[in-house]
């Protein structure tokens, strides 16, 4: 099954020719008859979908819409509403009560069906969004407490016609209802459009003759990573539901099925850019949560989490490619003196201009992570024992060479560090145990840095007893 569908509707006859028509694209199908029953019947069966009548014996769609977002566990699911009635203002009613569209009866199956699919997708996508949120452990507010007017009115939209005026002409009716940046494009040159800044929404005509371009144009700015995040609104001008159902397989977030309506559009606009900026937010949590989870957040350096699968993928491409890598353990020396001495805050500071001093050294491909109160970890791919001599002994006078100056400290700060050292992959590493032989690795770049602080600190120690003088 692609998924349940919840149908309400007073007249029997017409729940039973919704459920032959959607068990036909092989949707499981609940049934009710009120508003109170739909309640209980949601609740039991937390269906994906919900398709109601327009009228209720107790109610209308509004109510259902409400009493689902009274409920935490329903409050998301996508409504739509079926009406005897096509005039405009009965639409704009209930799409400012938040159902997500009006289809007139008798209803087209094949407009029906691709926006259930496309409400569906969307869904999908916010659930799975929700779900890397968690996983993540971030924290987003809900849409109301996250999206307001002033949020969204800095939007950028951009109106696409086939003719330039056609654009001209919806966007002087538009200004006068909406805040947002309006700019207008032709079909034929969509190259502007992909230019930074990229508008938040695309708004694009499809007539008799535009259709096909388009619907490619359309494909398209889902398909770019530029573009792919925009809202998508495609106006068949005039109505035709063929293309509108084609635009919404096409991935358009939302269509005017009856063709150009200032008004629709207006309230189509501001809800999807509130639905954008709630995912925005969403996926920008995903993305600091992900950050958290994996970053030092005084030296803003990787972690230990990060390190190790960093380490593995390193040490596994080195014996697919048979290239050697250069693992280091570094310790900043004594540094519980600087603590003791001058205070955690003075020790905190060190540890930052330490971590800057140290990621100056390396290139981008390698790696430096904080694992300890004042441990590091560098990983240096592509690097033999000559080339890790080399930088170990760079890392080693980025610290020394220059005393730390303290903010509160008048005098500065006489910083050293130990580094041990090994060399992994080559010809003598076998792919199928690279992984495994990590461990080995740290243990031999433990025992190097050991050396090292028993050496005198403030030196390198290669993994096979070398030592080099700082």
């Amino acid at each position: 099954m692609q998924g349940t569908i919840l149908v309400i509707d007073g007249v029997s006859t017409n729940r039973i020719l919704l459920k032959v028509q959607l068990a036909g694209a092989y949707y499981a199908v609940e049934q009710a008859g009120s508003v109170a029953e739909a309640m209980t019947a949601a609740r039991a069966s937390r269906p994906d979908l919900v398709l109601t009548a327009m009228s209720l014996p107790d109610g209308t769609a509004a109510d259902v819409k409400e009493a689902l977002n009274s409920d935490e566990m329903l409050a998301e699911i996508p409504v739509i509403a079926i009406s005897h009635s096509n005039a405009p203002e009965r639409r704009l009613k209930a799409l400012s009560a938040g159902i997500d569209d009006v289809l007139p009866q008798p209803v087209d199956d094949v407009i029906l069906q691709a926006r259930i699919r496309s409400l569906l997708r969307a869904r999908s996508a916010n659930e799975e969004l929700h779900m890397q949120r968690d996983a993540s452990h971030g924290f987003v507010l809900p849409l109301s407490d996250r999206t307001g007017a002033a949020e969204t009115a800095k939007a950028r939209v951009a109106l696409v016609a086939q003719d330039p005026q056609t654009a001209r002409n919806w966007a002087k009716r538009l200004g006068e209802q909406v805040p947002y940046d309006l700019c207008c494009h032709q079909l034929d040159d969509i190259q502007p459009l992909m230019s930074e800044p990229v508008a938040d929404v695309f708004v694009i005509e499809l007539n008799e003759l535009s259709a096909g371009p388009g619907l490619r144009l359309l494909a398209d700015l889902r398909a770019r990573a530029a573009t792919r995040q925009s809202v998508v609104i495609a106006v068949p001008n005039p109505a035709d539901p063929h293309i509108s159902a084609e635009a919404l397989d096409r991935g358009a977030h939302d269509v005017l099925q009856s063709g150009f309506d200032v008004d629709e559009l207006a309230l189509r606009l501001t809800t999807q850019l509130q639905y954008k900026c709630r995912n925005d937010r969403l996926r920008d949590s995903v993305r600091n949560g992900l950050r958290a989870a994996v970053q030092d957040p005084m030296t803003g350096l990787y972690n230990r989490r990060y390190a190790k699968p960093f380490l593995d993928r390193t040490a596994k491409r080195a014996a697919e490619t048979d290239e050697k890598f250069a693992l280091m353990l570094a310790d900043l020396d004594h540094f519980k003196r600087i603590n003791d001495q001058y205070g955690h805050p003075a020790g905190d500071a060190v540890l930052i201009e330490a971590a800057r001093r140290l990621q100056a050294e390396l290139r981008p491909v390698d790696l430096l992570a904080r694992v300890g109160g004042e441990e590091f970890m560098f990983v240096l791919p592509g690097a033999d024992e000559i080339a890790a001599g080399m930088a170990a002994v760079d890392l080693c006078n980025a610290i020394n060479s220059k005393p730390f100056q303290v903010p509160g400290l008048d005098t500065p700060i006489e910083v050293t560090i130990s580094i041990g050292a090994v060399i992994g992959g080559g010809k003598d590493q076998a792919e199928g145990s690279a992984v495994a032989q990590v461990a080995e690795l740290i243990s031999a770049a433990d025992r190097a840095l050991y050396n090292a602080k028993n050496a005198g600190r403030n030196q390198v120690t290669l993994g096979s007893g070398n030592t080099a003088a700082a």
